[in-house]
């Protein structure tokens, strides 16, 4: 059993929200269905400091603990993922959903697993994970139990099955590291690379192609 996470993409799109408040909606998500849901507004980070086009993605990217998806992957993805989790709408300039992971497994073996604790004894960060398969079971998708104040956040869990899904159906800009590995060998990163952005032909551009075309000997 092949366990992975999200990784960004160097140079992938983000999405961000646009009021700094709405920061703390996507670090309490925990079940909250579409009724409580308030969309907040997004805003697509396209470009890099220095100006220069970040690459096209279909999940922008915001963090290891959500997923975002553009409305193609989503349409397609959404009988693989819906039994894992709510969709729920986001504002932007263009379609784009959270998919806000619900199914908590209590699969970590904290024995053997290396973390940072509190004071009081509850998880801060996990360090070196080690997972417990039986209580994985079928789940492809799957959080750990995070700490009810918010200050631990877990990420989303993928089994290898659906990693190599995403990439057989084609989509880009996401990629996935191996978290935990049962088996002697394994990839530690699946990449789908984003595209570069280009600029739209214009109108004028296309008739003066054309003209110049028809000018040719013999045309």
């Amino acid at each position: 059993m092949k366990i992975y996470s999200p990784l960004v993409v160097e140079g992938q799109e983000w999405v961000l929200p646009q009021q700094a408040e709405d920061y703390q909606l996507f670090a309490s998500l925990g079940d909250l269905g579409q009724k409580r849901w308030r969309p907040p507004r997004m805003k697509f980070l396209r470009e890099q400091e220095d100006g220069t086009p970040r690459l096209y993605s279909d999940f922008p990217w915001l963090g290891e603990h959500v997923l975002i998806l553009r409305s193609t992957p989503l349409k397609v993805l959404r009988p693989i993922l819906e039994p894992y989790g709510d969709f729920l709408p986001l504002r932007a300039d263009e379609p784009i959903s959270l998919f806000n992971v619900t199914n908590v497994v209590d699969a970590m073996d904290e024995e053997r697993s290396r973390t940072v604790r509190f004071d009081d004894g509850g998880i801060m960060t996990i360090e070196n994970l080690v997972l417990r398969p039986e209580a994985i079971g079928g789940a492809e998708i799957f959080k750990l139990p995070e700490r009810p104040d918010g200050v631990r956040l877990s990420d989303i869990y993928l089994q290898e099955t659906i990693v190599r899904q995403i990439g057989e159906l084609g989509f880009k800009g996401i990629a996935f590291e191996l978290v935990w590995n049962d088996e002697a060998v394994g990839r530690d990163r699946i990449e789908y690379r984003g595209m570069e952005r280009r600029a739209p032909v214009s109108f004028a551009s296309l008739r003066r192609f054309w003209s110049g075309l028809l000018r040719k000997p013999g045309l």
